[in-house]
């Protein structure tokens, strides 16, 4: 009688291909698989690791694959999922046994397509098993298409597209944004260590609010959570709201606000004498942010919410805000680490695309700030279709804008020549950087 899989190996496999047939999101679809799957903690580490590499090395799997088949055309969806998933064993995790990998990816296949598509498994595994390097070892950088390299360079520099691509731990760190008007960074880090000894906490670099821990389970489960002490934000992000420089007192709209993770910080910083204004296409993820005002223990009546089309028009607004922050839609390459599985659906079209969005947005977002006011515009992705490009237009087609280089306080980023501040894992002691975000900073005279 033939072993069942391994349950690690069938999580990760039904995982990648839920992503490549249904357009899932890695990190909430492997969450529910683990959990469905009963997975203990070793299980689900191996899952983890084999769906995040995976997807950061695909481009290297696929040739491999490649080179052993004898079949035209496209794989069976299942199947390729199993395969990848294999091969990025044998390829990189030297404590996978060769015999194991290539059996329990058989036996996946065989359990879910049958006999036929589990010999040609057999077959391809095996001839790749065979030129298995004596000593796997785990990928040092992020693979991406050619076309994507050649943007990174161009938006960063290659010294900075190096830093970015560079591997990241698995899986990566989760960054809490400390509500300061409750509690010290210090003090929540202390209460965090005390209930996860076994965890990591450290602070974050560039923003004073970043806590990054790992190990230490559902952050809604962690201590000061119920209380209102910290959210979840990506310290990037934080940096991204904190060089809007908002002051207390002041009218501010978050346009493209999401869930309003950069709304409930702007918040924080006006005070209950300031209001902010949270703007998206998307009524209902505006609907999340009254309650997390209020588990935060913000003042959630000077906060309100407006569903509408910013590239279409400001409906009313004109002139109606101290400062605007628009984090606008883009490709989010700068997510690319926790995100792999954006390589699979992005295109070379998409930078310059969205490009074009962003710039009708801004165009309409720098009609909604006062004179004397300021616009900070800001993209999560490293390009330069979406970043300097979309700025230079807006320099050149928007009256009454100039550009703003000073220091903002309690941000320790300068912005380069181009007067854009790239945030990312540049010139950070760690492997564990942010994701890669450019901003803008604009002030408004007429």
């Amino acid at each position: 009688m033939v072993a069942p899989a391994s349950p690690a190996r069938v999580v990760a496999t039904r995982v990648l291909h839920r992503i490549a047939t249904e357009g899932a999101w890695a990190s909430p679809a492997l969450d529910a698989e683990i959990e469905r799957a009963g997975l203990d903690a070793r299980d689900a580490a191996l899952a983890t690791e084999i769906v995040y590499g995976t997807l950061r090395t695909l481009p290297s799997i696929d040739r491999a694959l490649a080179s052993k088949q004898t079949k035209k055309g496209e794989l069976e969806p299942l199947t390729r999922a199993t395969l990848r998933a294999a091969q990025y064993q044998l390829a990189h995790l030297s404590g996978a046994p060769s015999h194991a990998v290539v059996s329990d990816a058989v036996s996946i296949v065989r359990a879910q397509r049958g006999e036929g598509l589990s010999r040609f498994a057999n077959a391809v595994l095996r001839a790749l098993a065979r030129e298995r390097p004596s000593s796997p070892e785990r990928a040092t950088r992020l693979e991406v298409p050619k076309w994507l390299e050649g943007e990174m360079t161009r938006g960063l520099g290659a010294e900075r597209a190096e830093a970015f691509l560079r591997a990241r731990p698995l899986p990566p760190p989760i960054a809490l944004r400390v509500e300061l008007t409750r509690t010290t960074r210090e003090a929540l880090a202390t209460r965090i260590r005390e209930a996860r000894p076994s965890g990591t906490v450290r602070e974050g670099v560039l923003s004073p609010r970043a806590l990054l821990v790992s190990g230490v389970g559902d952050p809604r489960a962690l201590p000061g959570w119920d209380e209102g002490l910290f959210a979840v934000q990506d310290e990037g992000s934080q940096v991204v709201a904190a060089l809007l420089d908002a002051r207390a007192g002041e009218s501010i709209a978050d346009a493209c606000a999401g869930r309003g993770g950069k709304t409930a910080l702007l918040v924080s910083q006006v005070g209950a004498s300031g209001s902010v204004t949270a703007i998206d296409l998307h009524e209902r993820k505006l609907e999340q942010i009254d309650g997390e005002l209020a588990r935060l223990g913000l003042p959630r009546d000077h906060a309100r919410i407006e569903a509408r089309d910013l590239s279409v028009g400001v409906g009313g607004l004109e002139r109606a805000f101290d400062r605007v922050l628009v984090d606008a839609p883009c490709t989010g390459l700068g997510t690319i680490h926790r995100r792999p599985e954006l390589l699979l659906r992005l295109t070379p079209a998409d930078p310059a695309r969205m490009g074009a969005l962003q710039l009708a947005i801004a165009r309409n977002a720098a009609k909604m700030v006062k004179p004397g006011g300021v616009l900070a515009f800001a993209v999560c992705s490293p390009t330069r279709a979406e970043g300097p490009e979309v700025a230079a237009r807006m320099e050149r087609e928007i009256p009454g804008l100039t550009r703003l280089v000073d220091h903002v306080e309690g941000v320790p980023l300068a912005p380069d020549d181009d007067g854009v501040w790239r945030i990312g894992p540049f010139g950070i002691a760690s492997d564990e950087g942010p994701d890669a975000y450019q901003v803008v900073r604009f002030g408004i005279t007429s």
